[in-house]
């Protein structure tokens, strides 16, 4: 697998392709890794490919909520391409997979001298933060069984599987719930026909269905292009 598969760079021009494969690294990330955090910087981004991220805002009890989920389709840490810091982020590996690495102070010069790579990076962030307003209201607004299947279907849409890796905890993590409750409406879920689910293994079974529920419409594996 290559860069180009990653949904961001596959839409740039070829020349802007190459000057990235020339200063990103293929790398393997594990689920549960921590990429970047506001007490932890590490200045690099990562092109995602077979891998997904959250975007999580923790509270200094250690809670927190997801407000965002990245995958094939985009990038993390861009902030540091514009020449900003770690932000309130945390940034944690959902899915384990490949990406792509690039230090951060590098992309800055990059899109210093390449206007139309530093268009479609300020597009894509445009597109991230509106998912993330969109993710946040949600969990003032929904109940936990709506955000469960939401997160559910953004899951399916980053990763392009039916068959997901998320335990309970993880689930209760993200959404900023107790496990008790992501498990009742998980059982809710599974009584609806919607998913099957066994020792933190979820099976989409009707993704319309899980649309009903989350008052959504259907997701696409992408963010609005350059």
């Amino acid at each position: 697998m290559t860069l180009t598969h990653n949904g961001l760079v596959a839409q740039l021009a070829t020349d802007d392709q190459r000057l990235l494969e020339r200063h990103c690294k293929p790398v393997e990330l594990h689920t549960g890794d921590i990429l970047s955090a506001p007490h932890i910087p590490n200045g690099h981004v990562h092109f995602l490919t077979t891998a997904s991220v959250s975007l999580v805002v923790r509270h200094t009890d250690g809670s927190g909520l997801a407000v965002g989920l990245t995958g094939q389709e985009g990038a993390v840490g861009l902030q540091h391409a514009l020449g900003m810091g770690a932000g309130n982020l945390t940034l944690h590996v959902q899915r384990g997979g490949r990406a792509f690495r690039a230090e951060g102070e590098t992309m800055q010069r990059l899109v210093a001298r390449r206007a139309h790579l530093l268009r479609a990076f300020a597009v894509y962030l445009w597109g991230v933060s509106q998912e993330v307003a969109s993710l946040a209201a949600a969990s003032q607004t929904q109940d936990i069984k709506a955000r469960l299947a939401n997160w559910i279907l953004l899951s399916h849409a980053r990763n392009g599987h039916s068959d997901l890796l998320l335990t309970h905890a993880h689930l209760a993590d993200m959404l900023g719930v107790r496990r008790a409750g992501v498990t009742l409406a998980a059982v809710e879920l599974k009584e609806l026909g919607l998913v099957d689910y066994q020792r933190g293994h979820i099976h989409i079974l009707d993704l319309d269905g899980l649309r009903a529920v989350a008052r959504r419409p259907a997701l696409t594996n992408g963010l609005p292009h350059a």
